[in-house]
């Protein structure tokens, strides 16, 4: 009985709370005109956390675990919303991307090798 009662409480903050879901499928990279672009393709809200291997002077803060932290930049894109960025999504680079549907604090970074979770 105690097990059944602990069972039921878990599902019912569970869902309360509404856990995210991934949504990797959700964002599609594009070129803008200055730099490469985030294009939201679902018809819900998306949390993105990215980062980029470009090494060049200027492009540091967006590098993949730079300041012992993998992905460096977010945003939290609207259905069709498009967010482009000169240093944070620099040409001749690679995007590694985490995504997951709902606003901020939907994704959390796990781990220093691209790892993430929707909350």
């Amino acid at each position: 009985m105690r097990v059944s009662v602990l069972s039921a409480l878990v599902l019912y903050m569970i869902s309360l709370n509404g856990y995210a879901e991934d949504a990797f499928e959700c964002v599609e990279v594009g070129k803008g005109e200055r730099s490469q672009s985030i294009f939201n393709i679902c018809d819900v809200e998306v949390e993105v956390l990215w980062c980029h291997n470009q090494k060049a002077p200027g492009y540091g803060r967006g590098l993949c675990g730079y300041q012992e932290r993998y992905y460096q930049k977010q945003a939290v894109l609207q259905p069709g919303e498009q967010k482009q960025n000169y240093f944070s999504l620099p040409f001749n680079s690679t995007l590694y991307i985490a995504a997951c549907k709902g606003g901020h604090y939907s994704t959390r970074q796990v781990g220093m090798e691209g790892g993430y979770l929707c909350d």
